[in-house]
């Protein structure tokens, strides 16, 4: 949209905006305060003698010449977009958004007698253009709904062949119940840890932690407060926390908790 259109669309949103109001609204695109306020002084003084604008003390209003400039750039604008989009060889990748765009044309042309005249001139493209398009989507539908079902089945296999998977917890006590009854399960008597060195001293002071070094084990019982404390530990976005126990890594994020292992152990998990 030009410089002038775009002052027009303003006053249009906002009738009766003083120069001021203006001035505050297109200054951050000029590179100082007097070349904001050339441009703007010429741009209403043109729009006025044009008849695009009307000037009362120092008020603005738009004409109906003004309203209809707007509406001619604006009508162009979404035509031209539609015709590129639908002339682009890569069309059916764009196909959203020119679903978008003829909804916006068709809608817009049911009140617009101009714009519906316009629309059907200005079009490029044919409706036997838009059926060929709707028949690749169609073909391409189909090949993804095929692919989709050759996944489900590579999934299953992967996981019947136990490949490591993951899975992602909220930070809450629920979360570390589950994780706790998982432990269990492993008949194990202590857990590793890895932490950044940022809340090393704290952890170190809170669990009597005799290592020197930001990776120490801790007996099983407590599992389920390191986890509370953990959550309460301010560390970069960046790192994380991690528990290490059989072939289970646990990484405790800022936002979440992330478990990773082999695929029949994480279901035990997601199941328990």
């Amino acid at each position: 949209m030009t410089a002038r259109n775009g002052i027009l669309l303003m006053i249009k949103q906002s009738p009766g905006i003083t120069y001021n109001s203006l001035l505050g609204k297109t200054a951050s695109d000029f590179g100082s305060i007097n070349s904001a306020r050339a441009s703007l002084s010429r741009t209403l003084k043109d729009a006025v003698s044009f008849g695009l604008l009307k000037k009362k003390d120092n008020f603005y209003f738009i004409t109906d010449k003004g309203n209809s400039s707007i509406s001619f750039e604006m009508k162009n604008k979404l035509l031209m977009k539609l015709n590129t989009s639908i002339s682009s060889p890569k069309k059916i990748n764009e196909l959203d958004s020119i679903v978008e765009q003829l909804h916006l044309v068709i809608e817009k042309s049911k009140n617009n007698p101009d714009l519906l005249r316009d629309a059907r001139t200005s079009a490029l493209f044919y409706v036997s253009d838009l059926n060929k398009m709707n028949s690749l989507a169609n073909v391409k539908i189909k090949h993804l709904t095929y692919l989709s079902k050759i996944l489900s089945k590579q999934i299953d296999s992967l996981k019947k062949l136990n490949f490591n998977d993951s899975v992602s917890l909220p930070k809450d006590r629920s979360s570390v119940k589950k994780i706790s009854l998982f432990f269990s399960s492993f008949g194990l008597n202590e857990f590793f840890v890895e932490c950044p060195e940022t809340v090393f001293d704290l952890i170190s002071e809170k669990f009597s932690v005799k290592s020197k070094k930001p990776n120490f084990s801790l007996k099983k019982e407590h599992l389920s407060d390191f986890f509370s404390f953990a959550f309460s530990l301010n560390y970069p976005q960046n790192e994380s926390i991690k528990i290490y126990f059989s072939s289970i890594q646990i990484k405790i994020t800022s936002f979440s908790i992330n478990i990773f292992g082999p695929s029949k152990e994480i279901e035990k998990l997601v199941e328990n």
